[in-house]
């Protein structure tokens, strides 16, 4: 029987098109949300700089060993250079963690591009990777588009802190739409004014207060989708604060506490099985942690 040439085109066109549309299908159902429940079994495991046993901090390194060790999220930093390309680095200058100097935002993404990144991290994270062994590209220094592409390919949350605006925000938020990204972010910032600024650009997703005090609660509820993190290394600490008229006499009622006005919670860093232990009792929402991917966090043994 001879075959209709325009009907037999159409399906060699529509065949491509339904296998995509499955793939993309199968990759949303492996992503996680913030609203996912967490426990010790199934800790949300954010990686701070990304996974730093595995690399230096903020680098492709450290940024790829997420998925693989079923990390939750994957935490950086962003920050502008002179010629307007957003990077993944912590610091202001490029002294600490390159074999670069002075600040990033006097330096163009090309100067920038040729830098390694160094190994800074002394005795915070126990590393389980040889230096010299990386690449050139694994020690280099990732854009904000590498870290959402990362981040999108492992199906793996952003967990983003912002340290400036000039533009940072406005690219931020455009780097989400264009990796399909929305509802897959944590907006973090020890800046009140950093969040206030990302809400005012009408973004919807997880707003997240570093080293926030009680006083910022209500102001975290008033903004909606917000979530806040307490600084208190020894988990095990006896505290005695007050929010309005209630007295909170534990870091369990201060988790309760947040949890029955809609926030979200952690604390800074779980670092240890000990930690990770005391975390999942807490009932925390996720973990940050420089050192823990799950399953380690239940054992000292290294890989």
């Amino acid at each position: 029987m001879r075959q209709n040439p325009k009907r037999l085109l159409t399906c060699l066109l529509t065949i491509p098109c339904i296998l995509f549309f499955i793939s993309c299908a199968g990759t949303r159902n492996i992503i996680h949300t913030v609203n996912e429940s967490n426990s010790l079994e199934s800790p949300l495991f954010s990686g701070h700089r990304g996974l730093q046993p595995f690399g230096p901090e903020n680098s492709f390194a450290s940024f790829e060993a997420c998925a693989p060790h079923g990390l939750w999220a994957i935490e950086s930093d962003f920050r502008m250079t002179s010629d307007g390309v957003v990077i993944c680095m912590h610091d202001a200058t490029l002294d600490r963690t390159t074999n670069g100097s002075g600040p990033v935002k006097e330096h163009t993404w090309p100067e920038i591009k040729a830098l390694e990144i160094q190994e800074v991290n002394g005795n915070t994270v126990d590393k389980c990777y040889d230096y010299s062994a990386l690449s050139k590209r694994q020690k280099s220094v990732p854009t904000m588009d590498d870290y959402f592409r990362i981040c999108r390919k492992g199906g793996l949350v952003a967990f983003v802190e912002l340290k400036e605006d000039d533009g940072v925000i406005e690219q931020m938020n455009r780097c989400i739409a264009r990796h399909g990204m929305q509802g897959r972010c944590v907006i973090s910032s020890s800046n009140r004014d950093l969040l206030a600024a990302y809400r005012a650009t009408g973004g919807k997703e997880l707003i997240h207060l570093i080293f926030a005090k009680t006083d910022d609660i209500d102001w975290l509820v008033s903004l909606g989708n917000a979530a806040l993190a307490f600084n208190y290394p020894d988990l095990s600490k006896e505290v005695h604060l007050q929010h309005g008229d209630i007295c909170i006499d534990s870091l369990k009622e201060l988790v309760d506490h947040c949890h029955s006005l809609g926030l979200k919670i952690c604390f800074r860093a779980v670092d240890t099985p000990e930690a990770a232990q005391q975390s999942a009792a807490l009932g925390i929402d996720y973990f940050p942690t420089n050192n823990l991917w799950p399953g380690r966090g239940q054992t000292t043994n290294r890989r």
